[in-house]
């Protein structure tokens, strides 16, 4: 297991708050019975939870995975607060029976693991969409790239600026796709690859990129209607 740095520092804090709890925990005569230890024992089971959401959560790589860590740092923490407040509570007041003890650290600890499961299963989800975004904007980032290309191939200056002319407008469309579109793309990668087979003839090249230019043009409308379907 690597340790950045944020790891590092975060694994501090947990060693720092496991520290001061057990001088405070030994060093004060509390009247160690029945609900010294269910508070002792829930409470250091509390920091050993926060070490290990922060040993997934803290630190990984990709923006995307330290932004969805964040969330489940911060409910584990508000659970250790929690959790070491009510805990020291049970070792200093010892006419509080334990069994209460043991009932309000459950519940603690219960809602602490909902949260953390309900966070982890909304980051999936928008991991899922966001791959599913990023499906959907490949077709057009792919398109560009290959006008592009032959817009290095080609031999014409003005088929030259013809293509990087329509490689701005892919550039510029609508980067989302839909199955409602299958059609229309496929002519439009027919055209595409039209275009690469006609790409020493700068006459045959250039009708075919006012075609592609036409075929973009309808995709849009069209992203324009479906966008506005799914709104109503």
């Amino acid at each position: 297991m690597t340790f950045t740095k944020n790891k590092k520092m975060y694994f501090a804090a947990v060693f720092i708050v496991l520290a001061v709890f057990n001088v405070i925990a030994f060093v004060i005569p509390f009247s160690r019975g029945a609900g010294y230890w269910t508070g002792y024992g829930f409470s250091t089971l509390s920091i050993l939870i926060a070490a290990g959401v922060g040993m997934y959560a803290v630190g990984r790589e990709g923006m995307r995975s330290k932004f969805y860590g964040l969330p489940l740092a911060l409910v584990v923490w508000y659970y250790l607060v929690v959790q070491l407040i009510f805990g020291l509570l049970m070792m200093a007041v010892p006419i509080i029976p334990f069994w209460a003890g043991i009932v309000v650290s459950t519940v603690l600890l219960g809602a602490c693991l909902i949260g953390l499961i309900g966070v982890n299963a909304g980051k999936g989800m928008v991991e899922r969409v966001g791959q599913k975004v990023r499906e959907k904007v490949f077709y057009i980032r792919s398109l560009q790239a290959d006008i592009e290309s032959l817009a290095d191939r080609a031999a014409d200056e003005s088929l030259q600026k013809e293509l990087k002319t329509l490689a701005e407008a892919v550039r510029y469309s609508d980067p989302m796709s839909s199955p409602l579109l299958a059609s229309l793309e496929n002519k439009i990668e027919a055209k595409a690859a039209e275009l690469a087979g006609s790409i020493t003839d700068a006459v045959a090249a250039s009708a075919v990129c006012a075609e592609l230019r036409q075929l973009l043009a309808e995709r849009n409308r069209k992203c324009k209607l479906l966008k506005c379907k799914y709104h109503d």
